[in-house]
């Protein structure tokens, strides 16, 4: 089977169903979340807030909106910035298997690399390390 074949008959060549709700709002939440606009919204909430506590010499309620509602906006966000980053890492994480299941010299155990331990990472680690400085003493062709 040529590697043409193989890409064909693989399932990531297959249709794909739309996203759902839930991940499409994350995804577009979390990018206009890291714009300039947003970044000014902020600002200009605060200040604005600020502002309204002076005028209104700083009642109970002024610093309940802030006590109640930042918090919460701040739950709101990282579960969306988790979400939308836990879907980015699987994806690059498939990316990076692709490549390796697709490249004969390579060894198809590191496509599970992710599910090792922390002390089998260390090991596989320093087996790199030590074939990389193996490949710097070896003189070049």
């Amino acid at each position: 089977m040529t590697a043409q074949q193989r890409v064909t008959t693989h399932v990531a060549g297959e249709p794909r169903s739309a996203a759902s709700r839930f991940p499409r709002i994350a995804r577009n939440l979390t990018a206009w979340t890291g714009s300039a606009v947003a970044a000014t919204l902020v600002v200009g909430s605060a200040v604005v807030w600020l502002l309204v506590g002076i005028l209104t010499d700083f009642p109970r309620w002024w610093e309940l909106v802030v006590t109640a509602g930042v918090p919460f906006l701040t739950l709101l966000m990282v579960v969306m910035l988790q979400h939308t980053q836990n879907h980015d890492s699987r994806a690059t994480q498939l990316k990076l298997d692709e490549l390796i299941r697709a490249n004969e010299a390579a060894t198809n155990r590191m496509m599970t690399v992710e599910d090792a331990s922390a002390d089998d990472l260390e090991r596989i680690s320093e087996d790199f390390r030590q074939q990389a400085t193996d490949n710097r003493r070896e003189p070049s062709l």
